[in-house]
């Protein structure tokens, strides 16, 4: 069998022993989205992120989950109530064309996060981590970023207990230790680093909750086609050359300056994005008189064409 990008060796991937044995039956595929990056608001979805769902999808068909949770982060953000609005509906919109061409609407769910933070379940949650991460007080960067790892903590807790989302997608920079089980110390060193980014966050929750069957996976972040920095697969913000998902992929691409970031970006949607659609739909039959990089584009464009045409 052709190999998944989620078996890519380096990345640490960790699926639960009883998810191995037992499956995901009744249970749920979930991944995050957000409205804006640390300094800046999104201008959209990154195209990578169609890595993201078909890693979701996959990992669905593997352990016979019974369906994709999207959530999207809409608090937590120094956006005007209005912005965030905007920035869902546009979302809300793509997430619409995107399950109805896939035909996976019937198995795809969208959550957003402000739903029910209200809820009485949820404040009881966020009292519980609230409690639990208190030893953390005399960190100055908890002190500092504390109020929203205890959110974020409290979100993966909720979707976990109420959603039943017990495989969480997300997505990682660099080479990073696979963790089965995490003490304080390793978490004291992960809120001194700052790096608020889903491995820290799984990491941390770990911690806070050892005993829960959560599995985690992730994608690689996203390549910037001038510089080379690595970012969110789903969130472009004005500062960064990466396409969005609606926008045509191959013009793009082709306007791009021809920099080793664009050779590796390409590479990237090849080993990701394109593997993972042909292993999931079937292969893309294409002019195999093109050069090799020419064939990538072709078929990253048709993979688009099917999601939001």
């Amino acid at each position: 069998m052709r190999q998944i990008s989620f078996d890519t060796p380096n990345i640490p991937n960790y699926i639960s022993p009883q998810i191995i044995q037992a499956g995901a039956k009744g249970k749920k595929v979930y991944f995050g989205t957000g409205l804006a990056s640390a300094k800046e608001v999104s201008r959209g979805f990154g195209f990578e992120l169609i890595n993201m769902i078909l890693t979701a999808l996959i990992l669905t068909e593997k352990f016979g989950a019974c369906g994709i949770l999207h959530e999207i982060g809409t608090v937590g953000y120094e956006i005007s109530g209005k912005q965030c609005e905007i920035l869902v509906k546009e979302q809300l919109k793509c997430i619409k064309v995107l399950t109805r061409n896939l035909c996976i609407d019937d198995i795809y769910e969208v959550k957003l996060s402000h739903t029910y933070q209200g809820s009485y379940y949820f404040k009881c949650i966020l009292q519980e981590v609230m409690c639990k991460m208190k030893t953390f007080n005399d960190i100055p960067n908890f002190q500092r970023y504390g109020k929203y790892i205890k959110l974020q903590i409290a979100q993966m807790k909720y979707l976990y207990e109420i959603e039943k989302a017990v495989i969480k997608v997300g997505w990682i920079i660099g080479n990073n230790p696979l963790l089965k089980s995490v003490d304080e110390t390793m978490v004291r060193i992960f809120i001194n680093q700052g790096k608020l980014n889903e491995y820290y966050f799984d990491s941390i929750y770990r911690h806070v909750f050892p005993k829960d069957d959560f599995s985690f996976v992730y994608t690689p972040a996203g390549i910037d086609f001038v510089d080379g920095k690595r970012y969110s697969p789903y969130t472009v913000t004005k500062s960064q050359n990466r396409p969005l998902l609606n926008e045509p992929i191959k013009p793009y691409i082709l306007k791009m300056p021809n920099t080793k970031y664009k050779k590796k970006a390409i590479k990237f949607y090849e080993k990701n994005i394109l593997r993972n659609w042909e292993y999931f739909f079937g292969e893309i039959k294409i002019c195999e008189e093109m050069m090799e990089d020419d064939q990538i584009i072709n078929k990253l464009q048709y993979i688009q064409d099917k999601v939001l045409k």
